[in-house]
């Protein structure tokens, strides 16, 4: 498994060799070791000794112009349906008291599990401890299908993104 993988960012169409200098540009000052690849087309995987809300926190205060959105990831699992539903029900639960809505939002970068069975699992999973709602949820659970792991990340509405619209800036 990939154990010094951090995050995933997207990057606009054609610009991830471009954002991989970029955002090393931002990480390589705190971490001489830190990696960016290029996974797929406009899919970068961040590879560093850092904590991932630190790297969250380096790239969105001075955000790459070429990237889109980042995925820190919180838990990195085995591609296993029913361990990727358990441990991110037990994450929910033990990590976050004070939540009391969310969704899941499941991508598909090249692994062969189904979105639909992990989005409806862990949504099924924590019915009798939190509210699903759509519209205004305290918190998304992004997970990100890779081919050798799935990457899960628990953010709030809108964190995701590097460029903010008007209705999220404060």
């Amino acid at each position: 498994m990939e154990s010094n993988v951090k995050c995933l960012i997207t990057t606009k169409p054609n610009k991830g060799k471009k954002c991989i200098n970029e955002i090393l540009n931002r990480l390589l000052t705190k971490d001489i070791n830190a990696k960016v690849i290029e996974y797929i087309n406009n899919i970068l995987l961040v590879y560093s000794n850092l904590d991932p809300m630190i790297i969250y926190g380096l790239l969105i205060s001075s955000p790459p112009s070429c990237a889109e959105k980042i995925f820190p990831f919180h838990l990195i699992l085995e591609k296993d349906e029913k361990k990727i539903i358990s441990e991110t029900m037990n994450f929910m639960i033990n990590k976050f008291k004070n939540i009391k809505t969310f969704f899941v939002r499941c991508y598909n970068r090249g692994g062969e599990i189904n979105c639909r069975t992990i989005e409806m699992g862990i949504g099924i999973s924590l019915r009798n401890f939190l509210i699903v709602d759509f519209k205004n949820p305290d918190i998304i659970i992004y997970v990100n299908i890779l081919k050798e792991f799935v990457g899960i990340s628990f953010l709030k509405k809108g964190q995701e993104k590097f460029q903010l619209t008007l209705s999220h800036k404060i």
